[in-house]
């Protein structure tokens, strides 16, 4: 079965759902972090990394970029500088 729109009709359906796509994109963006330059925790850079938490901590033993919050016992890893230390390997 088909039916035709009229073009403004279809025009305004397409425009919804193009901005339903949109927000949805941007809503998993933000669930994976991935709006965002920081990662916190090892857990959190080893997943984005797409390698295991061992790898993660023998990189960073061999110089990946890592940034602490001493009083609070929390690290932080930022993407760029990431990708720019694996680049340069």
């Amino acid at each position: 079965m088909e039916f035709k729109l009229p073009p403004a009709q279809e025009t305004a359906f397409y425009n919804y759902v193009q901005e339903l796509m949109h927000q949805a994109i941007l809503n998993a963006e933000d669930k994976v972090n991935l709006n965002t330059p920081w990662l916190k925790g090892k857990k959190q850079a080893a997943k984005w990394l797409g390698i295991s938490p061992q790898s993660l901590a023998k990189l960073m033993a061999q110089g990946l970029p890592v940034h602490y919050l001493d009083d609070m016992e929390v690290v932080f890893f930022n993407k760029q500088e990431i990708n720019k230390y694996l680049l340069a390997q």
